[in-house]
């Protein structure tokens, strides 16, 4: 498989990976990233404003937003899950998601180096859908950036689509998870579970398949999905300076 050498944009597609020359990928008008040490669980973004954030997140999560890909389905060093980075990037005017995307993924080989490829595999996973008795969330507006937080046993997370919840229980379980429920909109929710599955779950509580289908309306069902995998071969520990 031949590798894509960033800084070229890479458009992230269900078909033949594209690439745009350097010299039309888009680009941030101006660009920081710096290292978090708070400390903190929670990690928020915002790709729809003025200017692109992130913040505390791993780079398994930024890449995971900047190529449209689950956490499982990227293939990475175990080191890109532990420093946490803030970004912010100035966008130029009229600029649309797809664009901000690119503009994520020129950043990222800019400043970490980064290089990948694209596979594809069939796997044993999950399609999230409507349970039976049907969604017990509502849509809220959708103002301002997406939240999340995923400390053992629960799930927080604002203004998310069902496709991202989808992406997100996937990294949980470590298990390719697509959204399969067909729904728009974007939703605010806390859910709470065991951690663990099977003899190795801990505490009395429900099970995070159990507590999904009891607490959101949601179900996970067991499927072979294919997958599209997005495989790391060079990315630095640390970036270059602003």
């Amino acid at each position: 498989m031949q590798s894509l050498y960033l800084p070229v944009a890479v458009i992230c597609a269900a078909g033949p990976l594209l690439a745009q020359s350097d010299t039309t990928s888009p680009r941030f008008e101006v660009a920081s990233i710096k290292l978090n040490t708070s400390n903190e669980t929670g990690s928020s973004n915002d790709l729809g404003a003025a200017e692109v954030t992130f913040r505390n997140y791993v780079l398994r999560g930024i890449m995971d937003t900047a190529f449209r890909i689950s956490d499982q389905n990227l293939v990475a060093p175990d080191w890109m899950s532990g420093e946490r980075f803030d970004i912010s990037g100035k966008v130029p005017p009229g600029s649309n998601l797809e664009q901000r995307r690119q503009m994520l993924q020129a950043l990222l080989a800019e400043r970490f180096g980064l290089v990948v490829h694209r596979e594809q595999k069939l796997r044993p996973g999950f399609a999230l859908v409507i349970a039976k008795h049907g969604l017990k969330m509502q849509p809220v507006e959708n103002t301002g950036g997406h939240i999340n937080d995923f400390p053992p046993g629960r799930i927080h997370m604002e203004r998310a689509e069902l496709a991202h919840v989808a992406d997100s229980l996937g990294g949980i379980l470590r298990q390719p998870v697509v959204d399969g429920t067909a729904t728009g909109g974007v939703y605010s929710f806390t859910v709470t579970y065991s951690p663990g599955l099977g003899e190795s779950k801990t505490g009395d509580g429900p099970s995070i398949f159990t507590a999904l289908e009891e607490q959101l309306g949601l179900k996970l069902e067991p499927r072979k999905i294919p997958v599209d995998v997005l495989v790391v071969d060079h990315c630095a520990k640390m970036p270059t300076e602003n």
